[in-house]
């Protein structure tokens, strides 16, 4: 399993699961810049009762709700729990677009507890 690779994200959302608090559908995308090999990217499906994902770009006419754009190295210290989502945001090591409202209030905390803690910090090592 490489980082990034379908299998990753299936592992990730495999572990993160779903967020409950999600009244709607959303699309997540990240991309992730300075990777070894290069710019990568990945998406999360997630909806209250279930989360699904898929490595690389989305397809070409599909949008997703919100794009997290880092560095991979903000991004480890953000999954490992070093660092907040908020001080990353503010110091513009992390850049969000789109629905900024449902990510500050539902994703960053869900993203923090358990089990995506876990999902982000397996996805770490």
């Amino acid at each position: 399993m490489t980082r990034y690779d379908q299998d990753w994200v299936d592992t990730l959302a495999g572990i993160g699961g779903a967020i409950g608090e999600l009244t709607e559908p959303l699309r997540l995308l990240f991309v992730v810049t300075d990777t070894p090999d290069g710019k990568a990217a990945f998406f999360l499906d997630l909806d209250g009762d279930s989360v699904g994902g898929t490595a690389g770009r989305l397809p070409r006419g599909e949008k997703a709700q919100i794009t997290v754009t880092a560095k991979e190295a903000a991004l480890e210290t953000l999954w490992s729990g070093e660092r907040s989502y908020d001080a990353a945001f503010m110091s513009g090591d992390l850049k969000v677009e789109g629905a900024y409202e449902r990510w500050l209030d539902i994703l960053t905390p869900a993203f923090a507890t358990s089990p995506w803690a876990d999902a982000w910090s397996a996805a770490t090592s």
